[in-house]
């Protein structure tokens, strides 16, 4: 009995040394393959990922804006919470990005266009800013919205384009907008087999936040992967 705790002992002291050898082979492992790797190939492995520096495309600033969205009544009919949520969701991502600006609260404006139903399109840059009390109101308006693809309508995903029109205030009333874009967004991004895993639900409101982040990020300065890079 004795020689068999001996032995027992001996084993356990010896555990923590076949440990350290074990992981010491490891390291002399991953030396021997980074040495063999050429220099550039080695730096490319532990460099940090490269970035690009977007400039905004237009500088609102510390002014105050209101979002103000358009859909045309089949999209309402079909998407009631299609507006409202991007409203919302866009207003919150430009009070983020430009935090010095002063940006409508989406509340306020909702309540505008219930009041005036669809007349409020009708209204001048300057009446809708005196309503709402800002310099610019940056007009968007839906020309797709959709949770289903247009050649294979069971194939779960969102597409949301829309044109962006920014209006300033002005003492002389004008028509023309001081920046305008085109947004054009699918969700899930670079996918061909939709999202299937998601609800209806829950896929709206990820291609609306993805659709606002994009919206958001013309007029703020950021920063994105070159490999993220798009045409």
């Amino acid at each position: 009995m004795t020689h068999t705790r001996q032995s027992d002992a001996d084993a356990a002291t010896n555990r923590p040394h076949r440990k350290v050898a074990a992981g010491a082979a490891t390291l002399t492992v991953i030396a021997i393959m980074m040495s063999a790797m050429p220099g550039c190939q080695l730096a490319y492995l532990f460099a940090p990922d490269a970035t690009e520096k977007i400039e905004p495309e237009y500088t609102i600033g510390e002014s105050s804006v209101a979002v103000i969205v358009w859909a045309d009544q089949t999209t309402k009919d079909e998407y009631p919470q299609a507006v409202t949520q991007i409203c919302r969701s866009l207003s919150h991502h430009l009070q983020e990005g430009i935090p010095e600006a002063t940006i409508v609260s989406a509340r306020k404006v909702l309540a505008l266009q219930e009041e005036y139903d669809s007349t409020w399109s009708q209204m001048k840059t300057n009446e809708l800013c005196d309503e709402l009390d800002c310099e610019y109101i940056l007009r968007v308006d839906l020309e797709t919205f959709t949770t289903r693809a247009s050649s294979t309508p069971h194939l779960r995903k969102a597409r949301v384009d829309a044109s962006m029109n920014l209006y300033k205030k002005a003492e002389r009333e004008t028509i023309q907008s001081v920046y305008q874009d085109e947004v054009r967004t699918l969700y899930p991004p670079e996918s061909k087999h939709g999202a299937y895993d998601m609800d209806e639900r829950d896929l709206m409101h990820s291609a609306i936040e993805f659709f606002s982040q994009k919206a958001a990020k013309k007029f703020y300065a950021h920063e994105i992967l070159l490999e993220d890079k798009r045409d």
